[in-house]
């Protein structure tokens, strides 16, 4: 039991999928890309198998290399499910998904140092939540014209229009005000003077909760050099109809659980409010955005394992 939940945590650590695998003593394979999807993405093109099976394996060598899998697998076959179950959960809900986000961005390298591969143009594809609207136009900027007049390119230049509209990066972040989880009303434009990650997630969204013990890992390394997280919480996703009560309830506890000790709003608390998520135009969770110090968006992902938010607080505030 144990081993097939691990290898579901280092296969799909966010999405928490995963197919029982035949060798469950290695972890060669958790990431290669196939052959016959690449394949089917070019159905509508003309393409060099030859040559896409050679720039798949030298990727899928890449991918398959070990960087802490195997180290991983064995610390947590040490580990009693049940005695040491806190520590149990707090290691396969943080390690696996950094590994995994190292792996990913493996393939946002190969892309940019591969410009005329077939294998780039469908790693862009399949791995846009790696990249900011701005940095997925960039990458595909880059690309060689030959796949850029492929057939297969053009979902990918579709999602950067789309991805533009709803980046709103350069804008000011609409203000709102809310009362935060410990009853104390606050404003946004509150947290003028600091960097702010906006961060939109739900106490539902194991993907949102996967992603606060990195959060806090951010939190505790730049509070003090002025970052603050606002989140806010969307109790009532999909048109759902959860009683205030209820979604509360469950956003307090999620809070408390994941020690995501920063500011906390609920979108929807019960006093009209405007909507705070459909002023921002999220659609997904997670979404995060980086606001700087006036205010001012400066980008925006919408996955967990997207690492263009700490390369920027780095930047801006490691001086």
């Amino acid at each position: 039991m144990k081993k097939i939940l691990l290898w579901a945590m280092l296969l799909l650590p966010v999405a928490g999928i995963c197919q029982q695998q035949e060798d469950k003593g290695s972890t060669v394979g958790l990431y290669e890309l196939h052959l016959n999807e690449v394949m089917a993405f070019f159905s509508k093109d003309h393409v060099d198998s030859a040559e896409v099976i050679r720039d798949l394996n030298t990727l899928n060598t890449i991918l398959n290399k070990d960087i802490g899998e195997e180290a991983l697998m064995k610390e947590i076959g040490a580990l009693d499910m049940v005695k040491d179950s806190v520590a149990f959960v707090k290691l396969v809900t943080t390690k696996p998904a950094a590994l995994y986000g190292k792996k990913r961005f493996m393939q946002v390298q190969f892309v940019e140092e591969h410009p005329d591969s077939y294998v780039s143009l469908y790693s862009l594809e399949t791995n846009e939540g790696m990249y900011s609207a701005e940095s997925y136009a960039l990458a595909y900027s880059k690309l060689s014209d030959r796949l850029k007049n492929m057939s297969a390119a053009q979902g990918i230049r579709d999602r950067i229009t789309a991805l533009k509209k709803l980046s709103l990066s350069g804008i000011k972040a609409p203000d709102f005000t809310r009362k935060d989880q410990n009853g104390k009303t606050i404003k946004l434009s509150d947290y003028r003077g600091k960097l702010v990650i906006l961060d939109f997630w739900g106490s539902w969204c194991g993907a949102c909760r996967q992603s606060h013990p990195h959060l806090k890992e951010l939190y505790d390394k730049y509070k003090g050099k002025g970052l603050e997280i606002v989140a806010v919480a969307n109790e009532n996703v999909h048109g759902s109809k959860t009683p205030l009560d209820t979604g509360k309830a469950k956003w307090l506890a999620a809070i408390q659980k994941d020690e995501a000790n920063w500011v906390h709003v609920l979108n929807d608390e019960g006093t009209g409010a405007p909507d705070i998520v459909k002023a921002y135009k999220v659609g997904s969770y997670p979404t995060k955005f980086l606001l700087d110090k006036n205010g001012k968006i400066l980008l925006r992902i919408t996955d967990c394992l997207n690492i263009e938010i700490d390369q920027m607080i780095k930047s801006i505030l490691d001086k």
